[in-house]
């Protein structure tokens, strides 16, 4: 069960004795960044890690037939550096609200988890000890860009019934068939190799860097759709 409502100031504390109950029978979702430093953590391509770590029903990192993390390897983590954000702030979940207000729950723990909880400490200082604090930012850029593409559908959907079928051919390109939709918007290096190429550009190694040109890509392609001028 979900308990009281609490800020970055609210008292909290939490030390993992690594049990590895907590990667069990948990749908793990990942954005872009996620993917991304996912995918270097283990030497790939975005292209790559999606096709083989994700789950082709939606963006969640796939588990074992007997529902562990498809990472979880005896009871640690074999990315534990570059975990997603899920992973992170658990025992805690983040709401963000439309109006970028945010707030975090307690969540229902698994019955036999060795974690210890306390109150010696506050929920941002257990935040920046997990670093998730970058990746909280980056997400935060990547819900923006949803909001804006809901608005943007929102606007037309009433009078253009083909917009549905023209947005998805202009921002998915792949020849990859075999590929979700969703999929495709999650190799991040994969769409920033084509905004390079559209723009004279070297594609870049850096992670931010290539966070930031996959974020203008997906703004220039809302500039270009009906209802999508901020």
């Amino acid at each position: 069960m979900i308990t009281e409502i609490m800020n970055r100031n609210s008292p909290f504390s939490y030390r993992c004795n690594g049990c590895g109950r907590c990667c069990v029978n948990k749908r793990i979702q990942t954005n872009p960044y996620e993917v991304l430093r996912l995918a270097r953590n283990l030497g790939m391509k975005t292209g790559e890690f999606v096709q083989q770590y994700l789950d082709k029903e939606g963006p969640y990192l796939r588990v074992t037939a007997e529902y562990t993390c498809i990472f979880l390897d005896n009871k640690s983590c074999g990315v534990h550096q570059d975990r997603p954000i899920a992973c992170r702030t658990y025992p805690l979940g983040r709401w963000v609200s439309s109006n970028y207000e945010e707030t975090y729950r307690e969540l229902k723990s698994h019955p036999g988890c060795e974690g210890v909880y306390g109150l010696d400490g506050t929920v941002g200082q257990f935040l920046a000890e997990q670093g998730v604090l970058p990746y909280l930012e980056v997400a935060d850029r990547y819900q923006a860009l949803f909001y804006r593409m809901f608005d943007a559908l929102q606007q037309v959907l009433p009078t253009d019934s083909d917009l549905p079928d023209n947005a998805q051919n202009a921002m998915f390109r792949s020849d990859q068939a075999d590929m979700p939709a969703f999929m495709e918007w999650l190799d991040i290096d994969g769409a920033v190799k084509i905004y390079c190429a559209e723009h004279n550009l070297v594609p870049p190694d850096d992670i931010v860097r290539i966070v930031d040109l996959h974020v203008q890509a997906i703004n220039q392609w809302l500039d270009s759709q009906p209802g999508g001028t901020p």
